[in-house]
């Protein structure tokens, strides 16, 4: 009989978190809708929603406007403050630590300078704004956190190694979750950028998207038909793109992304024309056909055009979004890399590819960040989460 109790009760939050889900990905939707599209039965999405709306995930937003015969349904979205985040964005300089709603609207921010900081002195001062929040809006009302940083997540999110932060093998989830005694969820960023963008455009939702971010370095996260492909570690900035290249903070030469970044073409342009100017005004030289700025964007779009045609190659994309982060002002380059692509990866996976160019600015991210920490919290597998 405990059996067949827990059976029934697993089936029970099994269904309460498809519906939650389904909710949170169409808003303004209503029980009959929600029937016929999860193929649960109209007794059962009652039962559901009374109680997703009992404890406070779900609201009423109006009536459906359908043109029928007969009562109209109450429409029903996630509620998405009923509780909080708190999302750390940390980068080499800096620590911006936000209290968020649970769609990831900001409701307060603290943005520490931390510039040459030790990993101990990093990990203190997020702990003080973390905990300064916590007092502020209780734990109680507070879910999880979500911890990221531009650098590889290993080993089930225990273990990160970022070049930008001079960091090797830190468990910074134990280290948080002792702190605060809340779940914490650790990521890449450009895997929150690429997640903010599908969650954003409906039309990738059915598509093969492989997102490449130029900002932070040079990542890539393919999301398959709306899911993250969490076999992709996402550091296509440390692949071997020229053997003897110059040096990388991972101790490899010829990175991908030492090979190709602002400051290298802001290093090639200087040494052929002896002057130091900002990326912007090679890009406005480019234009022009000068010779040094031609050579400078030249080598550095080969050297990406060989990790996008790769990306190709390997998974196929229906998009390619490249987010062009730390070379906003140099359009030229991305353009170029695109166009070397397309003279590099084989005809047939290029007849059809959808090229996008996006910038996503910090507030995105965040946004980025709190649909995929709700994704993990509302999962059958999470042990903590509220819906029970």
């Amino acid at each position: 009989m405990p059996k067949q109790i827990g059976n029934v009760q697993l089936m029970q939050k099994m269904n309460r978190l498809r519906v939650l889900n389904h909710i949170r990905r169409n808003p303004d939707i209503s029980r009959p809708v929600i029937s016929e599209q999860t193929g649960l039965s109209l007794a059962s999405i009652t039962n559901v929603t009374s109680y997703l709306l009992s404890i406070g995930l779900l609201t009423e937003s109006g009536i459906e406007p359908a043109a029928r015969v007969g009562r109209k349904s109450t429409l029903l979205r996630f509620c998405s403050e009923a509780y909080g985040l708190i999302v750390a964005s940390l980068s080499e300089e800096s620590a911006d630590v936000f209290y968020t709603e649970l769609e990831g609207k900001i409701i307060c921010s603290h943005n520490i300078d931390l510039p040459h900081k030790s990993c101990e002195q990093f990990i203190a001062v997020t702990e003080s704004c973390i905990n300064e929040l916590l007092q502020q809006f209780g734990k109680e009302n507070t879910l999880a956190i979500c911890i990221n940083f531009s650098g590889m997540v290993l080993d089930g999110n225990r273990f990160v190694l970022s070049s930008s932060m001079k960091w090797k093998e830190l468990d910074i989830k134990k280290i948080f979750e002792e702190k605060t005694g809340l779940p914490v969820f650790v990521e890449n960023i450009s895997i929150l950028r690429a997640v903010w963008y599908s969650s954003s455009h409906k039309d990738s939702y059915n598509k093969n998207i492989m997102f490449v971010d130029l900002e932070n370095g040079i990542g890539a996260v393919q999301v398959n038909y709306g899911s993250v492909n969490r076999t992709v570690l996402g550091e296509i900035g440390h692949t071997t793109v020229e053997k003897d290249g110059i040096e990388c903070f991972c101790g490899n030469r010829g990175c991908l992304e030492a090979m190709c970044s602002a400051e290298r073409i802001k290093s090639i342009y200087a040494s052929l024309s002896g002057e130091n100017v900002l990326l912007q005004d090679i890009a406005e030289l480019y234009e022009k056909d000068n010779p040094s700025a031609q050579k400078a964007v030249g080598k550095c779009a080969e050297f990406l055009s060989i990790g996008l045609a790769n990306l190709i190659s390997l998974f196929r994309p229906d998009m390619l979004v490249i987010n062009e982060g730390q070379f906003a002002s140099c359009r030229c380059l991305t353009e170029l890399s695109v166009e070397l692509m397309h003279s590099r990866a084989y005809e047939a996976l290029l007849q059809d590819l959808d090229v996008r160019y996006v910038n996503i600015d910090l507030e995105k991210t965040i946004a980025g960040a709190a649909v995929e920490t709700c994704d993990r919290l509302f999962d059958i597998a999470f042990p903590h989460n509220p819906v029970e």
